[in-house]
C-alpha cells in the first residue's frame, strides 16, 4: 500500500490522516445483448470509478451527516473472467461448478 499525504479538506494536514481500504463487492449487472459473449463485454465498463463530482457529493451528504471524512478517492477493478451469468431473458441459470 502506498502512503498518500492528506488531500484538500479543511483540517489541519498534521492531525489528519488518508486510509486505504480494500472492499469486497458484489455487483448485480444486468445487461440486454444479442448473446452473452457481447453482454460480457460491456460489464467492466459500468464497474468504472466514480467521478469527482459523485464524490464530491457524497462528502457533502456525509458531512451534513456529522461524518467528519473525506472520501478521496474510489477505485473498482473486476478480476477477469469474473462475471457469473445468474439470468438469461428472466430465467435463472443454473451455475455450473
Amino acid at each position: 500500500m502506498t502512503r498518500r499525504p492528506p488531500t484538500g479538506g479543511s483540517a489541519d494536514p498534521a492531525t489528519v490522516q488518508e486510509y486505504a481500504f480494500q472492499v469486497k463487492l458484489v455487483a448485480l449487472v444486468r445487461v440486454r445483448a444479442p448473446d452473452e459473449t457481447l453482454a460480457r463485454k460491456v460489464v467492466p465498463s459500468i464497474l468504472g470509478s466514480p467521478g469527482t463530482a459523485e464524490i464530491s457529493l457524497i462528502n457533502e451528504t456525509n458531512n451534513s451527516l456529522g461524518l467528519k471524512a473525506t472520501v478521496t478517492v474510489v477505485d473498482f477493478f473486476a478480476k477477469d473472467d469474473s462475471a457469473v451469468i445468474l439470468e438469461n431473458n428472466d430465467k435463472k441459470v443454473r451455475l455450473r461448478r
